[in-house]
């Protein structure tokens, strides 16, 4: 069901919105969490480590990959603001010929480099093969995730934020069922756990393609939607890639950071695998708000409704605060159960808790600020500013840079836990003004059609 967020209580709209996606994401962060955990309890530290130093390399292809997709459904959404259902199903089979031209370029370059960029991370040699099988078949299976992204972005962008979560949650119980099958039951260790997400994403993707066509009147695609059109094409791409870049740029910083973090051996790598699980479960709720921000602000500019903006931002923002300090509360009071579930009983069970407890001590005092970078970052793209979003990504990777490659070799760990941070930090300070910018520009260009 498509969801109007042009007209009704903005508050009562966003939280409408943002539950059942909440869920949704809470759900496609267990896919990595399942098969971290099931690796490293019954496989071993450094299968544990392996898995998780292909984490920056994941988030650098997958990003640019979900970027991209979460870029094209920006026009959709701001064609279905305006009450224009022949331009949003012509969106959507543009944005599925994209995506498979995407998908192919990836798929093909990344397997093609992947083994020199582990090399060029200074990836361990006893995790080393465990990363290789893991990412490998990770990225075979990249269009099954760009396949998915794209579905569910279309549907977000029509508001619908409950249809992507039912299916993604049967996928996230299929993957646990396939996590154990290919792990213990055919000891196929990392690679068995590639091997369950990649399948669970494909049947999610899947389910997501049928319920549409069948549920959707608005998506009910004839013929005449699959013309090509080169200015459609321009227009989605012109969006799609500054979105898709502002991921890389941000990966770029994180894969630098995790040759730091490698560069200090496998107990570090280990600890941190688990400090980036614990957090992107944590961070789950801003990145909610983040796309609620996007689906919100592009139907009301579709609709040039720019008071009701300003409406909602302020209403989002009160709601992304009180989240940041929840959020931070429970990762204060649950960090060592959640630590636990990782981690097998051992001699380096000690030094991992020790390095993930000071990583996420420095984490939960800045979510107010990377709460407020994905908020606005978000619904300035969502206003069809991408220049400002990737500015900011400019701006986290130097952080991210500066302070874990620049300072490892002083304060070790330390400088792992202080660049994500400062990073964060950064990059609000350039969207939040940013933000107000665009709404005064978006003003200006609204009064002068009035008086037209």
């Amino acid at each position: 069901m498509t969801n109007d967020m042009t007209v009704g209580n903005p508050t009562k709209l966003v939280i409408k919105f943002i539950i059942p996606l909440l869920i949704g994401n809470i759900f496609q962060q267990l896919y990595s969490m399942v098969d971290t955990i099931i690796v490293g309890k019954y496989v071993g530290t450094e299968a544990l480590a392996g898995v998780g130093s292909t984490g920056a390399i994941n988030f650098f292809i997958l990003g640019f990959a979900m970027g991209m997709t979460s870029g094209f459904a920006i026009p959709i959404s701001q064609a279905f603001g305006a009450n224009d259902p022949k331009r949003v199903r012509h969106y959507v089979a543009m944005s599925t010929y994209l995506t498979i031209g995407v998908a192919l370029v990836l798929t093909l370059i990344s397997t093609i480099g992947l083994g020199k960029l582990l090399l060029l991370m200074k990836t361990p040699e006893d995790i080393y093969q465990y990363a290789y099988d893991y990412m490998i078949i990770i990225l075979l299976g990249l269009f099954t995730n760009m396949a998915y992204n794209m579905t569910a972005s279309i549907l977000r962008a029509l508001g619908d934020s409950k249809t992507p979560l039912y299916f993604l949650i049967i996928a996230s119980f299929l993957n646990i069922v396939l996590d154990f099958l290919f792990i213990l039951a055919f000891n196929m260790g990392a690679a068995g756990a590639a091997w369950a997400t990649v399948i669970s994403q494909g049947i999610s993707a899947l389910l997501c393609v049928f319920y549409m066509h069948k549920k959707f009147p608005i998506l009910k695609m004839e013929k005449e939607d699959f013309y090509y059109n080169q200015t459609s094409a321009k227009l989605l791409l012109n969006i799609g890639f500054p979105m898709a870049f502002q991921y890389s740029v941000i990966a770029i910083g994180s894969i630098l950071l995790q040759s730091a973090v490698n560069s200090l051996g496998t107990i570090a790598v280990a600890s941190y695998t688990v400090c980036c699980r614990i957090e992107q479960l944590a961070i789950q709720p801003f990145s909610t708000l983040g796309i609620a921000g996007s689906t919100y602000t592009g139907q009301n500019l579709g609709a040039g409704k720019i008071d009701r903006i300003k409406e909602g931002m302020k209403k989002m923002t009160i709601i992304g605060i009180v989240l940041a300090l929840i959020c931070s509360a429970v990762i204060y009071v649950f960090n060592i159960p959640l630590i636990n579930m990782f981690l097998s009983e051992g001699t380096d069970k000690t030094a991992v808790t020790e390095n993930v407890q000071l990583y996420l001590l420095w984490a939960c005092s800045f979510f107010i600020p990377l709460m407020l970078l994905i908020l606005y970052r978000s619904s300035i793209q969502g206003m069809g500013d991408t220049v400002f979003p990737l500015v900011a990504s400019i701006t986290e990777l130097v952080g991210r840079v500066v302070v874990a490659v620049g300072f490892v070799g002083m304060i070790g760990y330390l400088a792992i836990c202080l660049a994500c941070p400062a990073a964060w930090a950064g990059g609000a300070l350039i969207v939040v003004p940013a933000y107000f910018m665009r709404l005064k520009v978006l003003e200006k260009k609204y009064i002068q059609k009035e008086r037209i």
